[in-house]
């Protein structure tokens, strides 16, 4: 089974369907749709085979400064007409919102990268378990156990309105996530490509069995403040926890560590940027509003230098809307979808060996927010966590509790990593990461655990 696609004339006639059927001043349709396919192992075997097809359509209707929303998977014609018909109500009932500045026009969307592979889209679970199969051996051979899941599947976007706006995006995304286990000690590898074939199972392997091999018999170490190298997993945390106070609306709300700080120092030299051309990310020119997407520089060298919009939050506060409003939504109104933390020069090697004495992190757990404007997160390190002395990854030591803000973290950069890692996760692909390795001088680690 192959990936059938709801394709871009289908899309467009459920939007127009639904516009039509609006009554207000104005409207808008926004249609995610996505065919899926995953197959996930435990206990070194391949136990199933899923697949599913699905799609959402979110209708927008204003009447003056009031605006309703309903929400429907039902795409036949007569759910079409009932969500529209109720997104219009809705938008005669609520209270008005006076600082609502209408739905946006059509602008021209920039060409852009494709972020669609055939070969993903058409990959079926014989190509999926050839290639988990080749991990799962390794682990037999080794007597570890792996536990996962290789997905592939295509996601499709499309958003029009009444002021004539249209915008379509199809996007492919291949997906793999292991945990490899032993007796006391595990290790994680993870992979991400619009791209089937540009996911190397053999790397993935001999990063989770060989890192599991070596994380076994965890030994005691002492919390405190250590230097650390952070995997790329790690650091995609920390890409995901910053960039979403990295938007207008949270410099607005007061919660956000640049905001009054444009221009000034607010890390280490190392540069963020939100790029939604980037061809080795899953590219998309344009916002869930149909707005086009613009090249963002948040941090430059360690220097705040902007943040990105939505529509309504550069209304209210005199900014330029960059194209990276979200589905409507009451949490948040913008996010970057293409983060892009800029590439060192060393190794992941050669991180390591610039450490006298610190701590490898492979990747954080059940992160949470403690204090958004100061950036402080608590977590816990997973899956291969290492002490590193003189140069060399020493020994496994058991893993950490932490609490510390990810920005003052970031003020230590010492060394950053020329490879970067693709992560997008969810549904969805808007919310790409790609990262790499980085070398930090300090890092609080306030808690050891029994493991």
């Amino acid at each position: 089974m192959s990936a059938e696609l709801w394709t871009e004339a289908e899309l467009r006639r459920i939007c127009d369907r639904a516009l039509r059927e609006c009554d207000g001043d104005q409207a808008e349709a926004l249609v995610l749709a996505s065919t899926n396919e995953l197959t996930r192992f435990a206990n070194n075997v391949i136990h199933q085979n899923v697949a599913s097809r699905e799609a959402a359509l979110q209708i927008r209707v204003v009447v003056g400064k009031r605006v309703g929303m309903v929400t429907t998977n039902d795409l036949g014609e007569d759910g079409i007409a009932r969500a529209a018909k109720g997104a219009s109500e809705v938008a005669r009932a609520v209270p008005e919102n006076p600082v609502f500045g209408g739905l946006g026009g059509a602008q021209p969307i920039p060409p852009s990268p494709s972020a669609f592979v055939d070969a993903t889209a058409s990959a079926t679970p014989m190509d999926r378990a050839t290639r988990v199969e080749r991990l799962l051996r390794a682990a037999r051979e080794r007597k570890l156990t792996a536990a996962g899941y290789l997905s592939t599947g295509a996601n499709e976007v499309a958003v029009a309105n009444t002021g004539g706006v249209w915008g379509y995006s199809p996007s492919t995304l291949a997906a793999i996530e292991a945990v490899v286990t032993g007796d006391a000690g595990s290790a994680w590898a993870e992979r991400s490509a619009t791209d089937v074939r540009a996911i190397d199972i053999d790397a993935v392997t001999r990063e989770a069995v060989e890192k599991c091999a070596a994380a076994q018999g965890p030994r005691d170490l002492a919390p405190g403040t250590y230097e650390v190298v952070l995997e790329p997993y790690a650091v995609a945390d920390i890409a995901q926890f910053l960039g979403s106070v990295l938007t207008g609306q949270a410099v607005e709300e007061g919660r956000s560590f640049v905001g009054g700080k444009l221009g000034q120092k607010v890390t280490g030299e190392i540069t963020f940027v939100d790029d939604p051309f980037d061809p080795a990310s899953v590219p998309m020119p344009f916002d869930f509003e149909g707005q086009p997407s613009r090249t963002v520089e948040l941090i430059a060298g360690g220097v705040a230098k902007a943040v990105v919009y939505d529509r309504q939050t550069a209304l209210r506060t005199g900014g330029a809307n960059t194209g990276h409003g979200l589905p409507p939504n009451p949490f948040a109104s913008s996010q970057p979808f293409h983060l892009r933390i800029e590439p060192g020069t060393k190794t992941r090697d050669e991180l390591i060996r610039d450490v006298d004495r610190g701590v490898l992190v492979t990747r954080f757990h059940y992160t949470r927010w403690v204090h958004q404007l100061r950036t402080i997160v608590t977590g816990m390190t997973r899956d291969g966590t290492f002490l590193i002395e003189r140069g060399e990854v020493a020994h496994p030591v058991k893993n950490f509790r932490f609490t510390q803000s990810y920005h003052d973290a970031l003020a230590g950069t010492l060394g950053i990593g020329k490879d970067l890692h693709l992560f997008a996760g969810g549904t969805f692909s808007f919310g790409a990461r790609r990262v790499p390795a980085v070398r930090l001088a300090q890092f609080a680690f306030t808690g050891a655990t029994q493991y």
